[in-house]
């Protein structure tokens, strides 16, 4: 039996900077029939002192508890930029201790410690990537030494040469107007006696979305770093991003990167060796200038970093018929390929990615939009090259490649799943073959949408933080991954869109072009997220982070209301089948024909204030408690009066999801709930065991008739294979799920 220690739900975070993180700890082997009557949890800087039962910076002592989860540090204040080491002994109520693994966490700007550093770049030139480099020397041994760095671009930080660690795509995406993060690196091991150097590669990220259709940015790539050096002495050095020997060029071989267009890199343009001490620097190399603050509060991106976690083998290579090959990585995902190959020099490959093929088997870009997924790498010849992107992504199973002088061989591309490297924490599987397929292409989907925030989708001209699509994903993707760091961040993401005067949230975050403000009221995700995790985790703190921001919210849709029925809802129960939707008004993307969207926000509008009255109650406040309560029950009432047809025993059209969504949040008068029930199952068998709901109502309709009963027909609806149905997906080919 072994005991597995996470802090801030993280194994050896670092960059940690508050001055109490929490402390939880999983079981793992045969643990049945025992559960745990007390623990211990020792905190010091060294594992020799630990080894010997010493917590020199905190010894909680033998608690007399069964609590594993999110116990708060209590010991002295930590020290910016210093790894601590964490061990946890549990006494079981059989008399057996289990002791951990030594463990670490590893502090950023601890104590409110001010960021000091400079923001520095060159001037505005429209360039696509800047490189930037600074040399300085060590004159005695370091055991010690940190890099902080804050960019709203992505960017890549290297070390004499080396990069920084594993990660990918930092930083994450935000807001920078309202929150700028810094990523946190220990390069320790990258430092030298001598002579070093740091280098930045800095594309564009999310930041410079003002692109032009050509994907070249607009001159903002910018950053401010400091970098903490500990030597053998015990004394501290900082070296910050300043006017003083850093220097830039945008002469390299990052030729354009874009999000959605993709990459050009061009290796004959390579300059070997510019991020390394004595690199001799030619007349495209200029002094750095100044820049304006980033306006955002500069805070440390705790969360798990985007990184390569998994590789996917070549299933099969298709020729094209235009000289081009296709290759098929049987199943869908986000990320990029990796290409191993070998040319003349300026011979230009070019990479097509896309989640379709043509029958002569060209990618078909037809779910892209306006995103070209497309990369283009120039060989700068001789031995094998090896390249793979750096700041952009795709979603796709298909990559048509162009400029091959002969068919591939399958071991020369890999394919490298790109997300956000949380945990999997849960699994499914039955006898059934096709709901095995079915959760599978769901918890593809999920990973696929996990870059710093939950996406509605990796391949398109979009790829948003959409407050609607999460209301009915984040409690099926908290059994799947561990997600409460990510999702702390994406709720600083909606808080920093909210109104300051009015409290209205955005239908995304972070907000850029889509979407509008105020948001959907469906967009009940903004509560249901700190309640699911405090329900998975006895997480209290998520909820008190945003406790005020939802009272807010709540109040802006009180306002917006006519006695209690909202005014508005613009896309209510989105994207149901087509028969259902209307598709042919302009700007009305895919809203529900046959159910009112004012039903659903004023649902929802239902559904907030019960549970604001819960997460009242697990905060102790008595007085909201009863008020959310008291204005939930007017919410009913009004619902009622406004939806319900009591002689007819339906809600507003008598459709699947009208009568499902009042089900679901228990509003049915008891003595009709079977009458209401028989209506949505009359209706599913009207339309030849088919549904008829959107993308909120499709999850709550399964469930409803689980918990009323009808487990026979939940079944026959999971297994279905006509459209519209999951099986339907699965049928042609779906490794994941579509939008509808």
């Amino acid at each position: 039996m072994d005991l597995k220690v996470y802090c801030e739900y993280m194994r050896d975070p670092i960059g940690l900077d508050m001055q109490n993180p929490r402390f939880s700890w999983s079981y793992e082997g045969d643990g049945t029939g025992r559960s745990q009557r007390a623990y211990r949890i020792l905190v010091g800087e060294t594992e020799e002192q630990l080894e010997r039962g010493e917590g020199t910076l905190w010894d909680s002592g033998m608690v007399e508890s069964s609590e594993s989860s999110c116990v708060w540090y209590q010991g002295k204040n930590l020290q910016s930029a210093k790894t601590f080491d964490i061990k946890v002994t549990a006494l079981l109520d059989d008399g057996q201790a289990v002791e951990s693994r030594i463990t670490s966490f590893t502090t950023g700007l601890a104590n409110g410690e001010p960021w000091e550093a400079l923001w520095i770049g060159g001037p505005a030139v429209e360039r696509s990537c800047f490189w930037y480099r600074k040399e300085f020397t060590l004159e005695k041994p370091v055991r010690h030494a940190m890099a902080f760095v804050a960019s709203p671009c992505y960017y890549v930080l290297t070390i004499n040469g080396k990069k920084a660690d594993t990660s990918v795509l930092n930083n994450a995406w935000t807001d920078c107007k309202k929150t700028v993060l810094y990523a946190s690196y220990i390069i320790t091991d990258k430092l030298s006696l001598g002579d070093n150097a740091f280098g930045i590669e800095c594309g564009n990220g999310w930041h410079n979305l003002r692109e032009s259709e050509d994907g070249v940015g607009w001159g903002e790539n910018l950053f401010s770093a400091e970098f903490l050096l500990e030597y053998g002495d015990g004394t501290r050095e900082w070296i910050f991003s300043d006017l003083n020997g850093w220097y830039y060029t945008t002469s390299g071989p990052m030729v354009k990167n874009s999000i959605y267009h993709g990459e050009q890199y061009d290796a004959g343009l390579e300059r070997p060796g510019w991020d390394c001490p004595g690199y001799t620097m030619d007349q495209s190399w200029r002094e750095v200038v100044e820049h304006e603050p980033m306006p955002g509060i500069i805070r440390s991106q705790i969360l798990e970093p985007i990184r390569v976690v998994k590789e996917l083998p070549v299933r099969a290579v298709y020729e094209a018929g235009d000289g081009s090959y296709t290759l098929d990585f049987g199943q869908n995902f986000a990320g990029w390929v990796r290409i191993r190959i070998s040319g003349k020099a300026g011979t230009r490959i070019m990479l097509k990615y896309a989640e379709l093929i043509h029958e002569d088997y060209s990618v078909n870009p037809i779910s892209l939009r306006r995103a070209r997924a497309t990369d283009i790498y120039t060989l700068k010849g001789g031995e094998e090259e090896i390249y793979e992107p750096r700041f952009t992504y795709h979603g796709f199973r298909y990559v048509q490649i162009y400029g091959l002088e002969e068919r591939p061989g399958a071991d020369r591309f890999t394919g490298c799943v790109v997300r956000s490297d949380v945990c999997r924490v849960g699994a499914f599987s039955c006898d059934n073959k096709l709901l095995n397929q079915l959760y599978s292409n769901i918890v593809w989907t999920e990973g696929s949408n996990l870059h710093g925030l939950p996406t509605d989708c990796p391949q398109r001209d979009e790829r948003l933080g959409w407050l609607n699509d999460m209301t009915v994903r984040n409690e099926c993707a908290l059994y799947n991954y561990r997600l409460p760091q990510l999702y702390e961040k994406w709720l600083q993401d909606i808080r920093d869109a909210q109104g300051e005067r009015t409290g209205a949230i955005t239908d995304t975050a972070p907000f850029i072009r889509y979407g509008l403000r105020p948001a959907d009221p469906v967009s009940t995700s903004f509560l249901l997220i700190p309640w699911n995790t405090y329900l998975h985790y006895g997480d209290v703190r998520i909820i008190e982070q945003n406790y005020e921001a939802m009272r807010r919210w709540v109040g802006y849709l009180k306002r917006n209301s006519n006695g209690y029925v909202l005014r508005y809802s613009q896309m209510g129960d989105w994207a149901a089948p087509v028969s259902g939707t209307d598709l042919g008004s302009i700007g009305s993307g895919a809203v529900s024909t046959i159910t009112p969207t004012v039903l659903m926000g004023t649902g929802y509008f239902y559904y907030d204030c019960v549970l604001m009255a819960k997460m009242a109650r697990v905060l102790g406040l008595g007085e909201d408690e009863t008020f959310y309560l008291e204005e939930a029950g007017k919410i009913r009432e009004a619902f009622q009066a406004r939806f319900y047809h009591k002689d007819k025993k339906y809600y507003a059209n008598n459709s699947q999801a009208g009568n499902t969504f009042p089900m679901y949040l228990g509003l049915v008068p008891e003595a009709d709930r079977k009458a209401v029930l028989h209506q949505i199952k009359d209706d599913i068998l009207k339309h030849h065991m088919h549904l008829t709901t959107g993308n909120l109502c499709s999850r709550y309709i399964i469930e409803v008739l689980f918990q009323n009963g009808e487990e026979d027909l939940a079944y026959e609806l999971l297994t279905q294979t006509e459209y519209p149905s999951w099986g339907y997906m699965i049928e042609n080919g779906a490794t994941t799920i579509w939008e509808r």
